[in-house]
C-alpha cells in the first residue's frame, strides 16, 4: 500500500514539474535574449563623456510619477519630451571633480499621454502646477518655461553615484515676498547609475560610434515649488490668436497653481543616451 502511495506521489510531482516547464516555455518568445543589445561589443573600462559626445534625444526620456489624490499607490504618470544639457554633460569615473550635469527640461512638452487632459486649461498641466508659464506658445530661450537641475558635486554611492545639486522648477508669484517670476530653487540630490559604454561599428567596417547610457532618479515635493494657497486649480489659457492685443494674456505671470488631485511627492526618472562618432 505504501509503495502504491509513493508511486502515485511521484507521478503527481512529475506532472506538476512538467506542467511548470510547459508554462515557462510558452511564456518565452522565440529569439528572446537576456541582453537587450544584440549588436556591438563591450568597451573595456569606462570612457569619459565630455562635450565631444552628443545627447541622443531620440533614445532619451524623462518620466514622472505621482499618486492620484495622494490616497493610494495608484499612480498618475507621464513624460517630458524635450530636455537637453547646457553646457554639455561631462562624466569621468576616474576624476569625479570633472563631472558636470546641467540639465534643462522644457515643461511645455509635459504630457500624461491623454490628449483630453493635456491641453490648455485641462487638468493635466496642473498636476505639476504648470498651467501658466512664461511663454504659452514658443520657447525662445531654455531659461524660459524650463526646469533645471544643476550639479554641484558627485560622489560614489553603492553601485552608482550621488549627484548633489539644485532643482529649479516653477516661479514665485505675488504675494509671495519675492519678485513676480523669480525662479524657485531648492537643494536636490539625484542618484545616478552608469549603464555601460558599447562600441557600434558600422556595417561597412568604417565609421560607427560609441554609446554610453545613464539613468538618474530623484524626488521633489510639489508644495516646495508651488502656491498651495491658490484657490484656482486650473484656468483656460487663451489661444495664441486670442492673446493678440490682450496685454493680460500676453504677459501672464501666474505661476505654480497647486492641484489637489495629485500627491505632493513626484518621482522623476531620467534616461540619458549619449553617443560619439569614431575618430
Amino acid at each position: 500500500m505504501k509503495t502504491l502511495f509513493k508511486s502515485r506521489m511521484l507521478i503527481v510531482a512529475f506532472a506538476v514539474v512538467s506542467a511548470a516547464s510547459v508554462i515557462f516555455i510558452r511564456c518565452s518568445k522565440a529569439g528572446d535574449s537576456v541582453s537587450p543589445i544584440s549588436a556591438g561589443t563591450p568597451v573595456a573600462g569606462l570612457m569619459s563623456v565630455d562635450k565631444s559626445w552628443t545627447h541622443d534625444q531620440v533614445h532619451s526620456n524623462i518620466q514622472w510619477a505621482t499618486s492620484f489624490y495622494d490616497y493610494s499607490s495608484t499612480m498618475l504618470t507621464g513624460r517630458v519630451n524635450n530636455f537637453n544639457f547646457r553646457p554639455a554633460l561631462s562624466f569621468s569615473d576616474s576624476d569625479l571633480t570633472k563631472c558636470q550635469i546641467n540639465m534643462w527640461a522644457d515643461m511645455k512638452t509635459f504630457n500624461t499621454g491623454q490628449p483630453g487632459r493635456d491641453g490648455n486649461g485641462m487638468c493635466g498641466p496642473s498636476y505639476l502646477g504648470i498651467t501658466y508659464l512664461d511663454s504659452n506658445y514658443s520657447q525662445v530661450d531654455p531659461n524660459s518655461d524650463t526646469a533645471w537641475f544643476h550639479s554641484t558635486s558627485i560622489v560614489r554611492s553603492g553601485s552608482g553615484y550621488l549627484v548633489n545639486g539644485t532643482f529649479t522648477f516653477n516661479r514665485y508669484r505675488a504675494p509671495s515676498g519675492n519678485a513676480d517670476g523669480t525662479p524657485i530653487t531648492h537643494p536636490c540630490s539625484m542618484y545616478l547609475t552608469y549603464n555601460g559604454v558599447r562600441n557600434f561599428p558600422s556595417s561597412s567596417g568604417t565609421g560607427g560610434e560609441y554609446r554610453a547610457g545613464f539613468t538618474g532618479s530623484f524626488m521633489f515635493l510639489r508644495s516646495d515649488y508651488m502656491d498651495k494657497a491658490s484657490t484656482k486649480q486650473y484656468i483656460v489659457v487663451p489661444k495664441k490668436a486670442a492673446a493678440a492685443g490682450n496685454v493680460i494674456a500676453a504677459n501672464n505671470k501666474t505661476y505654480g497653481v497647486y492641484s489637489l488631485s495629485t500627491g505632493d511627492s513626484v518621482n522623476v526618472v531620467v534616461n540619458i543616451e549619449m553617443y560619439k562618432n569614431h575618430q
